[in-house]
């Protein structure tokens, strides 16, 4: 069973970073903070166009 999502990332990330350097990286992390705020418990795979690919993260095994 796969724990992919596929969430909308939000436009004004575009508008927010036109014209900076590094705007790709900034972007990121911009998409990054966001999916951390919003969806605790997956990490970012890969942007695709205004789209975000996110993983669940596998929980640790406890030791019992």
């Amino acid at each position: 069973m796969s724990h992919n999502i596929k969430v909308v990332i939000p436009s004004c990330y575009v508008w927010m970073t036109e014209g900076l350097p590094d705007r790709g990286k900034l972007f990121k992390r911009y998409v990054q903070g966001y999916m951390a705020l919003y969806y605790p418990g997956y990490e970012l795979e890969k942007i695709s166009g205004m789209h975000a690919q996110l993983r669940k993260i596998q929980e640790k095994a406890k030791d019992s």
